[in-house]
C-alpha cells in the first residue's frame, strides 16, 4: 500500500486531484453567479457540474499514465526515472493550487461584500436563506396603550406591529414574529425571562398615548442579558407624522444594534387619510384574531375613504384569500382576491403579498404553482416574513415536498415559536416525514396556543391510533368551540366503522346532520363531514366527492381541504389510489413536479408518474 501511495505522490496524481477539485469548485461558484444573473435555465449549471464530475477521474488517469517533460507529454513508462522532472511539475502544481485558493478567497469576499446589495440576502436558495445563522435578534413587544380609552389598543398594537414589520425587512436581524411577541401582552414579566423564552438578545418595548390627533410614543431598546438600555426616545407628534416615527424608530434600533444595511427600511406614507389608516390597523388586529370577515368590513370602509390606499387593497385581498375554503367558497373568494390584489398592484406594483395573491387567484393560471413562485420571491427578499413562510410550508407539504416544507416549518417556529399556525405546520411536516412522536408534541402545543384546527386534527390522529374514545372527545370539543351541533358524533362513528355498511351509513346520515346546521355554517360543516369518507377508508367515494367539487367550481379551490387531508394522511393510501393522478393533473400538481422535481411520494417510471 505504501508503495502505491508513494507512486501516486511521485507521479503528482494527488496534487492533480487537489488542483482539479479547487479549480472545479471555483468554476462552479463563478458559474452559479453568472448564470443566475442572466436567468439561465437550471440544466446549464447541472451540465457544467456533470462535465466537471466526469472530468475528475479522467484527469487522475492522465496524471498517472503521462508525464509532462521538457520535450512534451510522454507516456510515463517511456520516461527515464533518472531524467524525470515530476518534482518540478509538482512545484508548479503547488503554485497553481495556492493561486486558485487566493482567487477563490477574493471571489468569496467580492461576492459577500460587493456583489450582494445591502438589503438582499446573500443566498439564492430558500433552504440557504432559512439556514443562515444570524447573531443579532429582537422581539418587539406590544406597546402599552396609555390612552384613557381601552378601545385604542388596536392603535398601540398596530404601531408595534408596523415597527416589527419594518425591522423584519432586514435580513441580518432575527425578528420574532408578532404572535409570539404579543403573547406577553399584559403580563408583568421580567424582560430577561421574555428574552430567554423567545431566544433573543434584545427587546423593544414602549407605550402610546393618543388624544385626538396628538400622539406621544415612547420606545426603549433593552439588552436582555443585563437589562441595560441600549436606546430610548420619546416622540410627540400628530397622527399625520406617525409614519415618520415608525421610520425613525427602525433606523435608531439598527444603529443601536450596529447593523449596517445602507439605507434603513422605511414605511413611507401609505395614505394621507388618518381615519383610513385607523381602519387598516383595526383590520390587521382582526386578521391576527383569525377574523377575516371583520377585517374585510374594516378594509372596505378604508378603501372607501381612500381609494388609492394600496396596502388596504393588498390586505383586503389577503382577507378574501383567508376565507377561501372556510367562510367563502372558491367560486366567490377567488375572483374577489384577484380583483383586490389587482387594484393594489395598479397603485403600487411593488407590493409583494399582493403579487402572490394576484397570481394565486388568477383564473387563467394553475394557481398553486404560481403561488409557490411568488412566496419564494418574498422569502428571498424578506426571510423574516412570517406570513409568507407559513403559507409556503403548507403549500410545499400540499404538493408532497414534505422534507423541504419541514425545513421552512422549523425555521418559522424558530422565528415565531408561540404561533399556533406555525406549530400546526410543524405538525403536518413532522407527521408526513414519519416523526410521529415529535409531531404530536407540536400538535398539542398548537392546541394550547389556540389553533382552531388542532382539536380536529388531534381527533384524526387518535382515530388512526385506534384511540376512538379520545378521537370522539376531540371532535365534539372542536364542534363546540365552533358553535356547531355535535350530538351526532358517536352514532356516526359506530355506523361508519363497519367496512361493509359504513359508506351507506355515511351517505344516509350526513344529509340528515346537515339539516340541523345553520345556513351560514353549512359550507364549513359539509367539508368537515365529507372528510369522514377518508377517515373510515372509503376512498372511492372520497374521490367522487373531490371530482364533484371540481365540477361545481372551475378553480378546484373547494376541493383543497379534501385533497390536503388525503395527502397529509400518509396511512390512508390516498396518493396511491388510481384516481389520485387524475386529480393531481387537474390541480396543477404534475405541472409543478415537471419543473420543480418529483415530490417525496411520487416518481417517474418509463416516463409515467407513479405515486405511493
Amino acid at each position: 500500500m505504501a508503495t502505491v501511495w508513494g507512486e501516486l505522490k511521485r507521479r503528482n496524481v494527488v496534487r492533480v486531484a487537489i488542483a482539479y477539485a479547487v479549480v472545479a469548485w471555483l468554476l462552479l461558484q463563478i458559474a452559479d453567479v453568472v448564470l443566475d444573473n442572466i436567468d439561465s435555465p437550471t440544466w446549464v449549471f447541472q451540465a457544467i457540474l456533470l462535465l466537471l464530475v466526469i472530468g475528475f477521474p479522467l484527469a487522475l488517469i492522465l496524471a498517472w499514465a503521462f508525464e509532462l517533460t521538457p520535450e512534451g507529454i510522454k507516456k510515463e513508462k517511456h520516461v527515464d526515472r533518472s531524467a524525470s522532472v515530476t518534482h518540478i511539475t509538482g512545484r508548479k502544481l503547488d503554485f497553481i493550487i495556492i493561486g486558485v485558493l487566493a482567487a477563490a478567497l477574493i471571489f468569496f469576499a467580492a461576492d459577500k461584500y460587493v456583489l450582494v446589495p445591502d438589503m438582499t440576502p446573500p443566498t439564492e436558495s430558500i433552504r440557504e436563506v432559512i439556514a443562515t445563522g444570524i447573531q443579532k435578534s429582537i422581539a418587539v413587544l406590544p406597546f402599552v396603550n396609555m390612552s384613557s380609552d381601552p378601545e385604542q389598543d388596536y392603535f398601540s398594537d398596530g404601531l408595534s406591529e408596523e415597527i416589527l414589520n419594518l425591522l423584519a425587512k432586514v435580513p441580518d436581524l432575527k425578528v420574532i414574529g408578532r404572535t409570539s411577541s404579543f403573547a406577553f401582552k399584559g403580563k408583568n414579566m421580567d424582560l430577561r425571562d421574555i428574552g430567554q423564552a423567545l431566544d433573543v438578545t434584545t427587546v423593544l418595548e414602549g407605550s402610546v398615548r393618543k388624544s385626538g390627533d396628538r400622539v406621544r410614543i415612547t420606545a426603549q431598546l433593552i439588552d436582555v442579558s443585563d437589562g441595560a438600555h441600549l436606546w430610548s426616545e420619546t416622540y410627540d407628534r400628530t397622527l399625520t407624522d406617525i409614519f415618520a416615527v415608525q421610520d425613525d424608530v427602525a433606523a435608531e434600533i439598527l444603529g443601536a444594534l450596529q447593523i449596517h444595511v445602507g439605507a434603513a427600511p422605511t414605511r413611507g406614507r401609505p395614505t394621507e387619510n388618518t381615519d383610513a389608516y385607523a381602519l387598516f390597523l383595526r383590520a390587521k388586529a382582526a386578521m391576527n384574531r383569525w377574523d377575516a370577515v371583520s377585517a374585510e368590513d374594516f378594509l372596505l370602509q378604508a378603501v372607501e375613504l381612500d381609494a388609492e390606499f394600496a396596502e388596504a387593497w393588498e390586505l383586503l385581498a389577503y382577507a378574501y384569500w383567508e376565507q377561501w375554503g372556510n367562510q367563502l367558497s372558491a367560486v366567490k373568494a377567488r375572483p374577489q382576491t384577484f380583483d383586490a390584489a389587482t387594484r393594489a398592484l395598479s397603485i403600487d406594483p411593488d407590493l409583494l403579498l399582493a403579487q402572490v395573491m394576484q397570481t394565486s387567484a388568477d383564473p387563467e393560471s394553475s394557481w398553486l404553482p404560481k403561488e409557490i413562485e411568488g412566496l419564494e420571491r418574498i422569502l428571498r427578499i424578506e426571510p423574516n416574513n412570517a406570513v409568507a413562510a407559513e403559507i409556503m410550508a403548507w403549500d410545499l407539504a400540499f404538493f408532497g415536498y414534505f422534507h423541504e416544507a419541514l425545513q421552512i416549518a422549523e425555521h418559522t417556529v424558530r422565528r415565531d415559536p408561540l404561533s399556533p399556525n406555525a406549530q400546526l405546520n410543524l405538525f403536518n411536516t413532522l407527521y408526513t416525514t414519519g416523526r410521529r412522536t415529535d409531531s404530536l408534541a407540536a400538535l398539542e402545543l398548537a392546541d394550547e396556543l389556540g389553533s382552531i384546527y388542532a382539536k380536529m386534527t388531534l381527533s384524526f390522529i387518535h382515530h388512526r391510533e385506534r384511540n376512538y374514545e379520545l378521537s370522539i372527545e376531540y371532535i365534539e370539543a372542536h364542534l363546540r368551540e365552533r358553535g356547531l351541533p355535535h350530538g351526532w358524533v358517536r352514532s356516526l362513528h359506530v355506523g361508519a366503522s363497519d367496512p361493509a355498511t359504513g359508506q351507506a351509513h355515511l351517505d344516509r346520515r350526513i344529509p340528515e346532520i346537515m339539516e340541523s346546521v345553520p345556513g351560514e355554517r353549512a359550507y364549513e360543516m359539509q367539508l368537515f363531514l365529507d372528510g369522514s369518507y377518508l377517515t373510515y377508508g372509503f376512498l372511492d367515494r372520497y374521490f367522487e366527492l373531490i371530482i364533484e367539487y371540481e365540477s361545481s367550481s372551475p378553480f378546484w379551490g373547494d376541493a383543497i381541504t379534501l385533497i390536503s387531508n388525503g395527502i397529509f394522511d400518509r396511512d390512508s393510501g390516498f396518493t396511491a389510489h388510481s384516481r389520485f393522478l387524475e386529480v393531481a393533473e387537474g390541480m396543477g400538481f404534475v405541472e409543478l413536479w415537471e419543473t420543480r422535481g418529483p415530490p417525496d411520494f411520487c416518481g417517474k417510471t418509463s416516463g409515467e408518474w407513479v405515486c405511493e
